[in-house]
């Protein structure tokens, strides 16, 4: 494994967690107005998975 796969990996771990916090930061506060920051973090988590997979079907692709 490469070392962008694992930092993307890595990556996408803390967006997800920091998704799951925000996401109940929101729900618990009422007046908490950043309802799409916990939207914005999963996309980013599910981006950085997908490419850190769609590079490493690319390098096996190589072999």
């Amino acid at each position: 494994m490469r070392t962008i796969d694992r930092v993307q990996a890595v990556l996408a771990a803390i967006c997800f967690v920091a998704a799951l916090v925000t996401a109940w930061m929101v729900t618990m506060d009422d007046e908490f107005d950043l309802w799409y920051l916990p939207l914005l973090l999963a996309i980013a988590s599910g981006l950085l998975t997908l490419g850190a997979l769609q590079h490493r079907k690319r390098k096996h692709k190589a072999n």
